[in-house]
This record gives C-alpha cells, structure tokens and sequence, in this order.
C-alpha cells in the first residue's frame, strides 16, 4: 500500500474537480432548422391495430383432445423399449399396437 493517501486524494479530486473540457475543443453542433416549405408529401398512416383476442371466434375446449407433453413422451419412451426388446427377441408385457402396427 504505497502511497494511500495520495492515491487516495488524486482520486478524489479527479472525481469531484470540474473537467477541463480540452477533447471537446473543437466540436461544435450545427443545427439546421428545417425549410419553411416542406417538399416531402407526408408521410402515411399506419393500419389500425387488430388484436388477435379481438376476433369472433370461440373455440371450444371441450372439441379438442388436450395433450400432456410429459405423458406422450413417457408413452414414447415406453414403445421405444418395447420395440428395443423385440428386437433382441424378448418378449415384454405392454401394449400391443406398437407405432399403429398390431403386433402378438
């Protein structure tokens, strides 16, 4: 810890003096105000927002079949080593309709 109070005063003074304002010395903003005539035609309006809750249709729930993604793929899991064991020539209790295909 070599010179701490020093340290400690140049940063201070850093972060509490006013900048001296040197690396803006020779920028300056030009702002141009717009012509009095405008020549540009202006521009359209945007389409009025649909929202898509906004429609009349009303789907029914009770049509449709709900579908839990963890309980298909625990299913699918369950076909694919069943078609694994057939396939070694074990014979597994389970379902016998295999991909759609009836199998003994």
């Amino acid at each position: 810890m070599l010179d701490l109070i020093r340290r400690s005063a140049l940063w201070l003074r850093l972060l509490f003096t006013p900048g001296t304002g040197r690396r803006r010395a020779g920028v300056r903003l030009v702002v141009v105000p717009p012509p009095a005539d405008w020549t540009e035609t202006p521009p359209t309006a945007l389409p009025a927002h649909r929202s898509p809750y906004g429609f009349d249709e009303h789907f029914d729930g009770a049509a449709t079949i709900a579908v839990r993604p963890y309980l298909a793929a625990h299913e699918q899991r369950l076909r694919r080593r069943e078609l694994a064991m057939a396939a070694m020539g074990l014979d597994m209790p389970g379902s016998y309709w295999i991909h759609g295909v009836e199998v003994a």
